[in-house]
């Protein structure tokens, strides 16, 4: 594989990384949430996410190796906020919450503190692609509906965010 498509590898592998990583937040929230609604709806952007992520890495033809200089690579890869995500989602897992401090989590990540930030960087990565591969020539012709779904599935996880939001603030009873 020539160098570009060995970028391209890699970033698609990294997005894979990240994705996965997003999507054991998600189903880490949903397991220590009490309302059934907002478990439900953190489960389904979780499944997506893990949907996503194994899209990616297929994709990137990449061996599945973890490790600290996956972190760096892909840092490298996708820049800064993917470190700021990846930390902010390993703290998450480790703390515990109520319907109160979630709602303050789901208010952090609506002002792209966050997840909704993995939304819009998942949607930039599968635009990157596209672009990196029609620059180097490589043929992802019969993978373009897929990114678009995963595009389409990124924005409908920023509306369920903001449902859960509402959830939360009429069971707490929070204007």
């Amino acid at each position: 594989m020539a160098e570009s498509g060995c970028e391209i590898a890699r970033f698609l592998y990294c997005a894979g990384v990240f994705e996965e990583e997003v999507a054991k937040t998600y189903g880490h929230l949903a397991e220590i949430t009490v309302d059934m609604n907002v478990k439900c709806l953190l489960n389904y952007i979780a499944n997506d996410s893990y949907k996503h992520a194994k899209m990616f890495k297929a994709l990137s033809g990449h061996p599945v190796i973890s490790g600290k200089s996956d972190f760096e690579d892909c840092e490298k890869a996708l820049g800064s906020l993917w470190r700021n995500i990846m930390e902010n989602s390993k703290m998450m897992r480790e703390t515990e919450t109520n319907n109160h401090r979630l709602l303050k989590l789901i208010d952090g990540l609506e002002k792209f503190e966050g997840f909704v930030a993995e939304e819009y960087l998942t949607v930039l990565n599968v635009k990157t692609i596209e672009l990196m591969t029609r620059e180097t020539g490589l043929n992802i012709e019969p993978y373009g509906m897929i990114f678009e779904w995963i595009i389409e599935d990124e924005k409908r996880h920023e509306q369920i965010l903001k449902m859960i939001k509402n959830l939360i603030i009429r069971s707490t009873g929070n204007p």
